[in-house]
Parts: structure tokens; sequence; C-alpha cells
């Protein structure tokens, strides 16, 4: 007569899940896995100091000019006001620039990265988009 297969018990099942988990961690502290490292601590100090001014002297500022060539008019104009510029825009549309997510920089004087004085004058020009 042959046996039929002994099937565990359901404490047998839940003792061998419980040991392997207690091995599974066990490893992980011995190896150290998981373990955050704090990347090391850097500290830069910069010291900048202007040279005194007497009160009768000006002081230029100069600011690279943003290339701007490619994007939309109202992108442009953005960036070339908070870079302390004014802008000229010379286009071919018969209205001019009604809307300016319409219209896109093709060339601008002068080139981007000119060291110009804040306030000066960038010229676009531009080409409906």
């Amino acid at each position: 007569m042959s046996q039929l297969p002994r099937t565990p018990s359901w404490t047998t099942v839940a003792l061998g899940c419980a040991a392997g988990f207690l091995v599974g961690v066990l490893l992980v502290v011995a190896l150290g896995i998981g373990q955050a490292q704090e990347p090391p601590a850097r500290t830069i100090t910069v010291v900048s100091r202007a040279p005194a001014l007497s009160g009768d002297e000006t002081v230029i500022t100069k600011t690279a000019v943003p290339d701007v060539v490619g994007e939309r008019l109202d992108v442009a104009h953005d960036r070339l006001k908070r870079a302390g510029f004014m802008v000229k825009e010379e286009d071919n549309g018969l209205f001019g620039t009604v809307i300016d997510s319409n219209w896109e920089v093709k060339e601008q004087d002068p080139a981007a990265g000119t060291a110009l004085e804040r306030g000066s004058t960038v010229h676009i020009k531009l080409d409906r988009r």
C-alpha cells in the first residue's frame, strides 16, 4: 500500500517563513547594506569687497547679453528685460507684432555673450512663426 505525501501544517509553514525572514535580516545587518553614508561636508567661503568710493565716481555695471535667437518674442522680451536691457524690435509684419507668441527672434545685435552696460538696447529681428 502506498502512502500519500504528508502536507506540512500551517505552523510549520509559518515557522519556516519567519526563520527565512530572520536569516535575511541578519544578512543585511552583517553586510551593512542599507546604511546611508553622509557625503563629506564642504564649506566654501567667498569674500568680495568693492573698493571704497569717494562719491564722485560712476559705477558702470556690465552684463552679458543672453542668447535669444530662436526664442518666441514674449520669452526673449522677458529674458532681455530681466538682464536689464532695453529691446528694439524689427519685424516684417503689416500690423507689427500684435501677438508676441506668434513671432520668433531670427537675429540679435549685439551677439549673445557680449558684455553691455545695463540699460543698453539690444536690437532683435523677428520672423513670423
